[in-house]
């Protein structure tokens, strides 16, 4: 966990007990465990692991079959403004014309009443969020025309703008070169470091440890939860992946 002082140290993110099945298949078999606010954590696990539906679960796009998502001490019965969840970047439409502060405009929507307009504080938190992840001086480029690393900054400062403690990452460095893998990486840590509880599905085994705090390890089934250094054995790894990675 990072620096005692995060603003946000106390907000803890569980899951108690959790089942998932579609139909037949069984993609979440009882997980239980406990996130804190101000660390980054890796979710890792090979295909069909239940990564996703992890994440989709924590903010009630997949329904449980048994299990509570507690956010803060209380079970979380409907989507809430203080956990966002951002998908793969490549099951995203691009092509829709909006510019980069549009779509994070986007995250103050859940803040303001019906045909509420924005006031000072919206704007200031969009230009915040827009400076946090470094994408101001892209503001007025349409969203399709950025950079694969540009686009996810701007999803993130949108949850930013949306003011979430909890940002649920699914493969956020998928098809990014090395300099903005490196960049979004820094950006991730600095997140974590304010008080945020990023959690972010990773494949990328060789990188965990300069990116991460904690690692998560799936396979259906809680496989190992602890400090990166340490939980990434050999061990814990084949259970993850069904075979010696």
């Amino acid at each position: 966990m990072s620096d005692a002082t995060c603003a946000h140290a106390d907000h803890v993110l569980k899951i108690d007990g959790l089942h998932v099945h579609y139909g037949a298949i069984c993609a979440l078999h009882d997980v239980s465990l406990a996130l804190n606010c101000g660390t980054a954590v890796a979710l890792i696990g090979g295909n069909g692991a239940g990564k996703s539906t992890l994440m989709k679960r924590m903010v009630g796009l997949v329904p449980p079959s048994t299990g509570r998502v507690i956010w803060r001490g209380q079970p979380v019965t409907r989507s809430t403004h203080e956990i966002a969840y951002l998908p793969q970047r490549a099951d995203i439409n691009w092509d829709f014309p909006m510019t980069v502060r549009g779509v994070v405009e986007m995250g103050r929507y859940p803040l303001l009443g019906p045909w509420t307009p924005f006031a000072k504080k919206d704007h200031d938190a969009v230009d915040a969020a827009l400076a946090t992840m470094r994408i101001e001086d892209l503001a007025a480029r349409q969203i399709g025309a950025l950079s694969g690393g540009q686009q996810q900054r701007a999803l993130i400062a949108r949850a930013l703008a949306q003011e979430a403690h909890v940002l649920l990452l699914d493969e956020p460095f998928a098809g990014l070169d090395p300099p903005a893998q490196n960049l979004l990486a820094g950006l991730l840590r600095d997140l974590a470091s304010s008080g945020h509880l990023v959690l972010a599905a990773h494949h990328d085994l060789t990188t965990v440890e300069a990116i991460f705090d904690e690692v998560v390890l799936l396979n259906r089934r809680l496989i190992a939860k602890g400090p990166s250094a340490t939980t990434l054995t050999q061990s814990n790894l084949t259970q993850a992946f069904g075979a010696p990675v």
